[in-house]
């Protein structure tokens, strides 16, 4: 018998069906895993490969008072670098506009400390989150707080998903950097 080179047959019976068997089998499995693997893994979104516009926002500023510049400033200084998932983005405008303007997302999320003061029935629908009492309009895309000395403004896209979760993580920062004022709404309580 010559081995290596000749296909050894012992007792009569040949390899030759087992090793085709084999050479067919291991492909066609290789194949199938593929196909199933590609029908089962999530399709890659298309707006996953777009990157998002981070540019600077142009923004209003609003005139304040000394005082009011300091806090808004304390605030701007500590604002998270994401809120609600959406990634900060620098503001324009004018002079003062970092100091009291925080942009986050594409299309931008635009909150302004030192915002125009709003009052509202005590009977409103108020909403406290992390602390920090907000009045929104009746689309839910501009918030106002009612319960700080430096109002703050959110106005937020209508694409934003959640406009509760980027407030959630702007009133953390509201709630440690903005005293509370004397006169809120007894809802705010």
């Amino acid at each position: 018998m010559l081995r290596g080179a000749v296909l050894v047959v012992s007792k009569g019976k040949s390899r030759l069906p087992a090793v085709v068997a084999t050479a067919v089998a291991v492909p066609v499995a290789v194949v199938a895993g593929v196909l199933v693997f590609n029908a089962i893994a999530p399709a890659a979104e298309s707006d996953v490969l777009v990157q998002e516009d981070l540019s600077p926002v142009t923004v209003a500023v609003p005139e304040l008072s000394e005082e009011d510049a300091v806090v808004c400033l304390a605030l701007t200084a500590t604002a998270p670098h994401e809120a609600g998932g959406l990634e900060a983005r620098p503001v324009e405008g004018g002079a003062g506009a970092a100091e009291a303007v925080m942009a986050y997302g594409d299309p931008a999320t635009v909150a302004t400390c030192g915002a125009e003061p709003v009052a509202v029935e005590d009977t409103a629908a108020v909403f406290k989150l992390n602390g920090v009492c907000w009045y929104s309009d009746e689309a839910g895309l501009d918030w106002v707080t009612l319960d700080r000395a430096v109002p703050v403004s959110v106005s937020v896209p209508e694409e934003v998903d959640q406009p509760v979760d980027v407030l959630n993580d702007l009133s953390t920062v509201i709630a440690d950097k903005i005293e509370t004022a004397e006169d809120a709404p007894t809802g705010c309580e």
